[in-house]
């Protein structure tokens, strides 16, 4: 069962199940490819859904209508206001969709940088005797509010495993969904966990480790390739004023002997 197409997903994500129907019929309605789009940008309710639909068509309007009334008292043409009409409906229909890819990005930024703490929780969960999903399900509600998009995920993955899928393949397809691949590490840990039996809090530690470890790699590999890109201004900047220095006084002391040479 796909979590971002699933209609009854509001129920597991924590929005209000009075949704009106009428709603619930026009979310249907929108494309499987862009509700999905809009679920990985953290808009999972139907009426946001169809808002945004809504306010995306009408931005396309009103970009085309804008561009063909800044044209008119130019003597329009079908050469002039027919390609306006189309380069307005461009730009109305660019910037939601560059809104939403911008979402998308924050959201899974957040989702990656979240991700060691609900480790570090679900650890520490475990360790005092709960199962893993009474430790998932409590995770989930102290993340609300400080880790939106992450508690979000994970009652997708409670949702999905409540109706019958394994963990494993819950948290891989949280890793499609979402574009962050530590989900489906950590789903393979799970899977390893209940096949060898080895003790799962002590293998999310090392996994949490894991993680830190790559992130401070990653940290440092970015800084390095940061002091390599400050050379680029460094020299445009500071060549170009180092040679006014030298060379403006030699100038400067070359054409006063030249004209004491000349004067004498």
């Amino acid at each position: 069962m796909s979590a971002a197409n699933s209609p009854t997903l509001s129920v597991a994500t924590g929005s209000v199940s009075s949704t009106p129907a009428l709603v619930r019929s026009a979310a249907t309605l929108i494309p499987a490819k862009y509700r999905r789009q809009l679920t990985d940008a953290g808009i999972v309710e139907p009426q946001a859904q169809t808002n945004f639909l809504v306010l995306h068509a009408l931005a396309v309007t009103v970009g085309a209508l804008a561009a063909v009334w800044l044209v008119l008292g130019k003597q329009p043409s079908i050469a002039t206001w027919l390609p306006a009409l189309a380069m307005g409906a461009l730009a109305g229909w660019w910037l939601p969709r560059s809104w939403l890819e911008w979402k998308q990005t924050q959201r899974r930024i957040e989702i990656v940088s979240d991700f060691p703490v609900m480790l570090d929780l679900l650890q520490i969960s475990l360790q005092g005797g709960m199962g893993l999903p009474a430790a998932w399900d409590v995770v989930a509600f102290n993340l609300s509010g400080t880790g939106d998009a992450m508690a979000q995920e994970m009652r997708r993955v409670a949702f999905e495993v409540n109706f019958g899928t394994t963990w494993s393949q819950s948290l891989s397809t949280a890793s499609e969904r979402t574009g962050v691949p530590d989900f489906r590490s950590l789903g393979s840990l799970l899977q390893q966990t209940e096949r060898f039996g080895t003790e799962l809090s002590q293998a999310i530690q090392v996994l949490s480790d894991s993680l830190r470890n790559e992130e401070i790699e990653s940290i440092e590999e970015r800084a390095h390739r940061a002091s390599v890109l400050m050379l680029v201004p460094i020299g445009v900047l500071l060549l170009p004023s180092t040679l006014l220095l030298i060379l403006v006084p030699m100038f400067t002391m070359l054409l006063e002997t030249l004209q004491d040479a000349n004067n004498t």
